[in-house]
Parts: C-alpha cells; structure tokens; sequence
C-alpha cells in the first residue's frame, strides 16, 4: 500500500489539471491489478523459451505485492531457486528477487549469484549470455536460512515497497566476500551488461563484497562505450537540473556506440546504461549527481525523449528516472508521459504486447508492470547501515 500511496502523491492532482489527457493514480492502480491477475492466471511453464521470463515474473508479483504465500508465488520461487545460474539475465533478475524478498535469509544463495556474474565479466568490462562456473564455495540447499526470533518461532518477514523509508531497509550484518575465479570471453553487449549491473547492486546490497576491480573495469566500459558528444561544445542546459553549465549529450547503442560506423545511439540502451553507471557510481562511492557520464546520458534521454510501446525500454526509462533521482528528463516528465502510454494501451485481459507469441506479451506485462509500479528502489544517498 506504501508504493500505491507514493503514486498517488507523485500523480497530483495539479498535474491531472495540467494535462487533461493524464491517467489517474486509480487508473494506475487497476492496470497494476489487472496485469498482476493475468500473470497468476497464465499457464506456468517450467522451461520457457525466453531464458528469463519466469525470474521476470516473480520479480512482477514481489513489485505487485502478491504475497509470498501465494500458490503462484511459490511456484516461480521453487521453479527459480532450483534452475542452475547460466545465464546472465537469470541470475541478475533472481539476485533482485531474493534482495527484496529476504537478503539475510537468502543471502549464501546471493552469494552464488555474485560468483557467477563477477566470473562472467568479459575482459573488456562487458557481460554476455554467461555460462556456469564453479559455485561450491557458497553452498545452498534450496531453502533461505530463517532467524528465530524471541518467542522461539520463525516469523516471515514482511517485506516493505515504501520508497520513502529506504533508509530504514538494512543491510544482512554478516558481510561475504567474493573473488573472481576466470573472465568470459573478450566482450559482450550492452543489454546483458545493463542487466549484470543490476544483479551486482542486489548483491551489493545484501552484503557481498565485491571486487573494485571488476566494478571499476565494468564502469570504464560504460566511458568508452558511449557515442560522440552530440552537443558539439556548446553550453546547454542540464536535462535533470537547471543553470547553464556545459555538458555533453551522450547515449549508447547495443554494442559500442563510439566505434567507426557504430550504430547510432537508442533508446532501450541509453537508457539502460544511464542506470548501469548510476549502480556502479553507488558502488564505488562515486556522486552520480556530479558525473559527467550519468548527466550526458540523461541529457541524450531529454533530447531524444520518447515513450512507446517498446516495454523493454520503458522499464530502463523507469530505472534511469528512479536510480539518478529525477522526475523529468528535459522538460518531460518521464513517469507521467509513461503511464498514460502504458496504460491506454493495456488489452482487455490484462495483458501488453501484441504478440502472436504469448510468451513475448508476458514478459511485455512483466514490463509495463515494474514501470507502473516504480519498481526500482532509489538509491540512499548514504550507506545503509
């Protein structure tokens, strides 16, 4: 209810009276449930064809609120703590489940989630689809570890969405340290890596210790990735700010915008990386607020500025807005341009997409969700302790 009631206070009702054409918070809130419905009535596949939709899914139903002692739920957590971590996406999205749901019970497992991303860096700092490394070291049995509390019985932990007491959400007070074991390959794409970055800061923040090295070498690929400078030199207004300091107009494409005859920057990946440098910035210690790289990203959101029926992309336009901290890329503001988008276009079962592939309207759904929901928790401006 705290998420839904953050929604509302972000979707005032001056900015109602402002664009008559805006979708309300209570709009919102049935697409949400309307979507959450189809999702727990859709037909559960243990070995989908899409390598990651089922980590997707139960990521949806945590940010839907679905409780944990839900059939459904419990289906897609037994289905993704069993699967063996391959894949890059897969366990980047299960650390981002087992963060939110409990990172001190499942914390060996993100253990082994923090293993096998650090193991399948590239050389030049990139990820790729992954393969499986050795994760002994970190042994799980397949359940979380439950702490007693005073009266002697185990108690579930209630898991708490509110943005506004993110201070409050603590670290597990047992830290464990991870070391790389090998490197994979010499290079990869932008969208594992954005996706790798998001599994690390779930990690990170459930107290694994992970190398600098692989942080620092993940975020100077970010550097060198990015596309020319389309602002030519010449002052321009800071997308996510004001004054008229001069700052660059960057973006990212899905391999290496900055190589001769790249292909020119676009939007899913832009927006992906702008979040992947704002998670390594935390990581390191670095103020995302003042770096150059975060604020040109941004810059190129606010210029090419766009909402579409894209729902990949919509949901790294989500964790851009949410992880920098803004409201408005340019004069846009992202989340209530997205909404009303997302939500006109919701078919009448509940679903997005259209697809004759009813796996790509799914995962689709997963997307359009985690946007309306704001599913991406800011980032503290301080460690929490």
């Amino acid at each position: 209810m705290a998420r839904l009631l953050a929604l509302s206070l972000a979707l005032s009702t001056t900015a109602f009276a402002q664009d008559p054409n805006a979708v309300s918070p209570r709009d919102i809130e049935k697409a949400i449930r309307k979507g959450t419905d189809f999702l727990k009535a859709a037909p559960f596949v243990p070995d989908r064809t899409h390598p990651c939709a089922n980590d997707l899914i139960l990521l949806t139903l945590i940010h839907a609120e679905v409780p944990e002692s839900n059939p459904v739920f419990q289906q897609y957590l037994k289905n993704c703590l069993e699967a063996p971590l391959e894949k890059t996406y897969n366990v980047a999205l299960l650390a981002m489940c087992l963060e939110e749901l409990d990172p001190t019970g499942y914390q060996q497992k993100l253990a082994q989630c923090a293993q096998f991303l650090i193991d399948n860096q590239a050389t030049n700092g990139q990820w790729s689809y992954g393969r499986a490394t050795d994760l002994k070291k970190y042994p799980f049995d397949g359940k979380k570890e439950v702490k007693s509390v005073a009266t002697g019985k185990d108690k579930e932990k209630t898991r708490d969405f509110s943005a506004t007491t993110l201070g409050a959400k603590k670290k597990p007070a047992n830290s464990i340290t991870v070391t790389q074991q090998r490197t994979t390959g010499a290079g990869g794409d932008n969208s594992n890596s954005q996706y790798a970055s998001l599994g690390l800061r779930a990690c990170y923040d459930a107290n694994i210790i992970l190398p600098p090295e692989v942080l620092n070498l993940a975020r100077e690929w970010w550097i060198e990735a990015a596309s020319v400078d389309e602002a030519e030199g010449k002052a321009g207004k800071n997308a996510v700010g004001t004054g008229g300091e001069v700052t660059k107009v960057q973006g990212w494409n899905y391999t290496d915008a900055s190589a001769d005859g790249a292909k020119a920057a676009y939007h899913a990946m832009s927006a992906g990386a702008v979040g992947a440098v704002v998670i390594y910035d935390y990581m390191l210690g670095v103020n995302w607020k003042k770096d150059p790289l975060a604020i040109a990203g941004c810059n190129w959101l606010g210029k090419h500025f766009a909402v579409n029926g894209n729902l990949y992309y919509m949901y790294a336009l989500e964790r851009a807005g949410m992880l920098f901290g803004t409201e408005k890329f340019g004069e846009h503001d992202w989340y209530l341009k997205g909404a009303q988008s997302i939500v006109r276009s919701q078919k009448a079962d509940g679903s997005w997409g259209g697809n004759a592939d009813e796996e790509k309207n799914t995962i689709s759904t997963c997307f359009a969700i985690l946007f309306l929901k704001k599913a991406t928790r800011a980032i503290a401006t301080g460690d929490r302790k």
